[in-house]
């Protein structure tokens, strides 16, 4: 039980990091589509 309790987080920490790291990716993104129109102006 302790072992699959101890793969449950990790799988859980990992789908975690997952989330943060495309959310992250994901306002560096749009902030990429910003930029040359903020240069244009």
């Amino acid at each position: 039980m302790f072992a699959e309790y101890v793969g449950s987080g990790a799988d859980l920490f990992i789908l975690i990091v997952a989330v943060i790291t495309g959310f992250a990716a994901a306002l560096g993104y749009v902030d990429f589509l910003r930029t040359p129109k903020k240069e244009e102006k």
